[in-house]
């Protein structure tokens, strides 16, 4: 203030007080826009399923070769960007079924054949049954495999939309880095929130 005193006329110390208050407030809170958070990110646009009935959103750090890949049955089939796991989604083709039967407890049957038909064409055991959950007010019935040869373990989510079956499976790959699994069957449910028919 020594140095001021010698420039600035003394009724005018207390004006500079005053203003310098409110502008070293405005300073140290910043006056630049904050960054977006995450809550306010615009959500990633929805995209087609290869038959053109469901409509989904690529997860964080995937990337999708639907196109890319000669497997008809696949209607969606997502890879994590470090190849840890992947996400496949495929119609589960059956005789007819009857829609009622599907909101009953023909979606455990099928969910129980499925699994079955999983463990004994491949070396896997039933590490979870089937068991019932809600998905954005569908039913739906998940259960986990997991593979002795390969250490690969998969989680898979049965849903009935327009008439349909379809099949969930997040596949986590044995070699993955540890806290991968949790990370993916996470991206898995992120996954299944998001999905529109």
């Amino acid at each position: 203030m020594t140095h001021l005193n010698c420039l600035v006329p003394r009724p005018f110390h207390r004006i500079l007080l005053f203003c310098s208050i409110p502008c070293a407030v405005l300073l140290a809170g910043g006056c630049a826009t904050p960054a977006p958070t995450a809550s306010s990110a615009p959500a990633p646009p929805l995209l087609l399923s290869r038959d053109g009935t469901v409509r989904y959103r690529l997860p964080a750090g995937w990337f999708d070769v639907t196109a890319d890949t000669v497997a008809a049955d696949r209607t969606i089939w997502l890879i994590r960007a470090d190849y840890a796991g992947t996400l496949t989604v495929r119609q589960v083709h059956m005789r007819a079924v009857d829609r009622a039967d599907l909101e009953g407890e023909g979606l455990l049957q099928v969910a129980k054949l499925t699994a079955a038909l999983e463990t004994s064409s491949k070396p896997g055991i039933l590490a979870r049954e089937p068991d019932h959950s809600q998905i954005n007010g569908r039913e739906a019935v998940s259960y986990d495999v997991e593979y002795s040869g390969s250490g690969d373990r998969t989680r898979t989510v049965l849903l009935a939309g327009d008439g349909q079956v379809y099949e969930i499976t997040a596949l986590v790959n044995g070699n993955a880095p540890p806290g991968a699994g949790k990370e993916i069957f996470a991206a898995l449910q992120s996954f299944l929130s998001a999905l529109r028919w």
